[in-house]
């Protein structure tokens, strides 16, 4: 067999092979015997009529069917034996069977390009780090006593603790209805701080029954008059600070006191905003490597990578229908600078991982599957053996410890960040 590699643009490569009629042989043979199975003859058993005839009546046919098979077979041998980090299948440009003589090829494929990294130490880097102020911690108490409060029938909202129910209807100025600009059975807070002041005034201690009409602006700022019907007042109950609510919130039952449970949601939010920073901190390691480390990403690489986007947001509606509105070619057009940061990432990753012999070792799966054990009910045991067989899972510890690295050995500036009940937007 003669089998050379010739090299195209970029990370283009081109198999090119010539196979003697000899060599070929063994796979046509393959070919008889399978064709063998499935044709019918008649005389004999579907299956078993003897190759000879097979080969008599359908021998060249055979042959010409097998070829691109045969193209393909050699293909995948070449780049398995040769360790070849293929990104595309391959594709036959030219293939030419002479029979009895000789079957010549060419098939290109595209390979991941081996990259230069100039510099994935010594980069300068910002941390956030942070600190969660009691007002946080009060918001995040007062969102969970929102959630498991009772409501209790009452004639007059005297304070922001009541929940009430109004029809609203639009005027013009002379106070008439305006048709079509109503709302009926709207829920209002009156503890929201997103009301409208003029809104939060005008309901003040409004009763069950009543009727106001409140002043306030349009869209663009132009003077609009807004009546209000209540038709329920209700005053919040909220639960008791005791261990049944604080194991309703946490799922723990060993929190006694109020300040041990303020000091678990204290604790569940600094996990929470160092979370965001950390992520942050990977979001801007990846920014920094590809800014100093500007390689070209193949076309064929970043094309993989949106098929796997393509899938992944297909696969959310598994059983559903896709929404009407999606068209694939501009969900790939607005994801198409994601997916060239990632190839871009992807190669610099690979690099260190071959640079520094970087390995997914036993403790890294024992440390992931103790960390998601309790939340898939399966002892830790269990889950790494399976885990050890999950290549997403090898690729996160890869990636993980390329992390470590680059940030391990970068100067690092932390930034202390005072996390206050205005920034309960953000989780």
């Amino acid at each position: 067999m003669d089998i050379k590699l010739n090299d195209k643009e970029n990370s283009r490569k081109e198999l090119e092979a010539t196979l003697t009629y000899e060599e070929l042989t063994p796979y046509f043979e393959k070919a008889v015997e399978k064709y063998r199975k499935k044709v019918s003859i008649p005389g004999f058993r579907k299956g078993k009529a003897p190759l000879n005839m097979i080969r008599k009546l359908y021998g060249e046919g055979i042959e010409y069917s097998a070829v691109e098979d045969i193209a393909g077979e050699v293909f995948y041998k070449y780049i398995t034996e040769n360790n070849l980090d293929v990104i595309s299948k391959g594709a036959i440009t030219d293939i030419d069977y002479k029979p009895k003589e000789k079957l010549d090829f060419k098939i290109e494929f595209d390979v991941m390009p081996d990259v230069k990294i100039d510099k994935y130490k010594g980069l300068k880097l910002k941390k956030q780090t942070n600190k969660i102020d009691d007002s946080l911690v009060n918001d995040e108490i007062n969102y969970h006593k929102f959630r498991s409060a009772t409501y209790e029938i009452d004639g007059v909202a005297s304070d922001d603790d009541y929940l009430i129910t109004v029809d609203l209807q639009n005027l013009d100025e002379s106070g008439n209805i305006l048709i079509g600009q109503s709302q009926k059975d709207l829920k209002v807070y009156l503890g929201n701080p997103e009301i409208y002041p003029e809104f939060k005034e005008g309901m003040k201690g409004i009763k069950e029954g009543e009727t106001r009409i409140i002043d306030s602006k349009n869209a663009e700022g132009e003077p609009k008059k807004v009546q209000i019907s209540c038709t329920k007042v209700e005053k919040i109950i909220y639960p008791e600070m005791n261990s049944g609510f604080f194991k309703t919130v946490t799922g723990k039952d060993d929190l006694k006191t109020e300040e041990e449970f303020r000091a678990e949601i204290r604790n569940e939010l600094q996990k929470i905003y160092d979370g965001i920073s950390e992520r942050q901190l990977k979001s801007d390691v990846v920014n920094e490597m590809i800014k100093e480390n500007d390689i070209p990403a193949p076309e064929r690489y970043i094309d993989v990578i949106l098929d796997s986007m393509v899938e992944d947001y297909k696969s959310r509606y598994k059983g559903k229908k896709i929404p009407a509105d999606f068209i694939e070619a501009d969900f790939r057009n607005e994801r198409r600078v994601d997916a060239i940061i990632q190839a871009k990432w992807y190669l610099i990753r690979d690099k260190i991982i071959e640079m520094e012999k970087i390995e997914a070792d036993e403790e890294s799966y024992r440390k992931i599957a103790e960390e998601f054990s309790g939340k898939f009910n399966i002892p830790a045991d269990k889950l790494m053996e399976a885990y050890k067989d999950n290549e997403d899972i090898k690729m996160r510890i890869l990636n993980d410890k390329v992390m470590d690295i680059i940030i391990n050995n970068a100067e690092l500036e932390e930034i202390l960040e005072l996390r206050t009940k205005e920034d309960s937007g953000e989780v």
